[in-house]
């Protein structure tokens, strides 16, 4: 497995969440993008669908049929679909942006990547880790985001670690990606303020 295909494995939301839980001495604050609200975890599910979903996981890990799946989306009109989706400025979907992004896809082995990623319902979730993390967290969301909604993401703004939550006007879920004009300064004054003052 590349490195290039680590995204499609893990979300980096939840691994920074983990890494500073269980290394507290080695993370000075984390910057939370849009994390993943997890909504096909176990836990969110009602107790007489935990059997179906758990079998439609391992249909897709264990047959033909997550293959037959990957490659209807290992494409560069299905990439450039589902980005058009996720974008809200969908101008931002450049013929560059869906190459970079599906190119690692055609490398061996990214189909199971991609279908453990898509199947993995398990571990911890950023509402259970964000009360034992001891450093500073700023949380950003584009409010324009299908797939993790504003609304819900909110309530991560409530946790005491979170110093603040911040809005990102007419953006979808990807804003580092679509408007690094204004997560940059973000990020930039994130670590001004908790990274390069406490060295």
């Amino acid at each position: 497995m590349t490195g290039s295909l680590l995204p499609w494995v893990v979300d980096a939301g939840v691994v920074g969440l983990q890494a500073a839980v269980m290394e507290p001495h080695k993370c000075k604050g984390i910057l939370l993008l849009n994390i993943s609200l997890r909504m096909l975890h176990i836990k969110k599910q009602p107790w007489y669908g935990r059997s179906f979903i758990r079998s439609f996981q391992n249909i897709l890990r264990n047959t033909v049929l997550g293959k037959l799946f990957y490659k209807s989306v290992a494409t560069p009109d299905a990439v450039r679909s589902i980005l058009c989706q996720c974008y809200h400025d969908t101008s931002k979907v450049t013929e560059e942006l869906v190459q970079k992004i599906l190119q690692p896809g055609l490398e061996p082995g990214a189909a199971e990547v991609f279908l453990e990623f898509i199947c993995y319902s398990g571990g911890p979730l950023p509402e259970e880790l964000l009360p034992q993390v001891k450093c500073p967290v700023l949380v950003a969301w584009g409010d324009k985001d299908p797939w993790e909604p504003i609304e819900l993401g909110r309530a991560y703004g409530e946790f005491d670690t979170v110093e603040d939550f911040v809005v990102l006007p007419n953006v979808g879920h990807c804003p580092q990606d679509e408007t690094p004009e204004l997560v940059n300064p973000l990020i930039e004054s994130f670590v001004a303020k908790h990274i390069k003052n406490s060295e």
